[in-house]
């Protein structure tokens, strides 16, 4: 069903006349994946690997804006990069790869937009709900939130900083293992449900509008 609705949203969004087009943004975003789970109870930025794919971005106004995206990746970890005993004697591993795909709500913290000479820098957070699709056909739902800084580069061009985290609603899904209820009560940092983040970058390029983005009409 979200699949569903993600791609009607999607088709919705392109079938925009050409005043709402000149609204939007489209790029990618480039950087690393890393997971919490059982599998790796608390290191920030454990084992990263490559998080990379595109995005779009429908502007409502100067704070306020819809962003669809999809970022391939992958999420590893191993018992036995641990110290603890217990990961030691359970010595469980996993690698995977997962197709990420999201729409969530952006807002800006201060007014932005691409090609203003004075809006030209926002910090911004987001949320809204995702679909992690496991190329094992280990799917699941996750809720996406994010903080980060986005700038101007040029008339067309924009370019920011991201760290988004995805908290999801399943043990097992993405690692393959259940923690079992005997062992410690919130056996790591998170809970017994997996999380997995992303931090890099993106670029993205405004479909322009001579009038409107003008710096004359300014």
């Amino acid at each position: 069903m979200l699949i569903f609705l993600f791609s009607i949203l999607i088709l919705f969004i392109f079938n925009f006349d050409a005043f709402s087009q000149r609204k939007a943004d489209i790029g990618f975003f480039a950087g690393t994946a890393y997971y919490m789970g059982d599998l790796n109870p608390s290191k920030f930025f454990y084992a990263p690997s490559v998080a990379i794919g595109p995005i779009y971005r429908y502007n409502f106004d100067f704070r306020n804006s819809v962003r669809l995206s999809g970022i391939y990746h992958s999420l590893r970890a191993n018992d036995l990069d641990f110290d603890n005993p217990l990961q030691q004697l359970r010595g469980e591993n996993f690698t995977a790869s997962f197709m990420d795909m999201t729409a969530v709500y952006e807002f800006n913290f201060i007014p932005y937009k691409t090609a203003d000479r004075k809006k030209n820098q926002a910090v911004f957070t987001s949320v809204g709900i995702g679909y992690h699709l496991s190329f094992s056909g280990e799917n699941h739902v996750s809720i996406p939130f994010s903080a980060g800084y986005k700038f101007n580069l040029g008339k067309k061009l924009s370019a920011g900083l991201e760290l988004t985290s995805r908290k999801t609603f399943t043990d097992n899904k993405i690692d393959g293992f259940m923690n079992p209820e005997i062992q410690e009560p919130k056996f790591h940092l998170v809970g017994n449900n997996d999380w997995y983040t992303f931090a890099g970058i993106f670029v993205t390029y405004k479909i322009f509008n001579y009038r409107d983005d003008c710096p004359t009409y300014d």
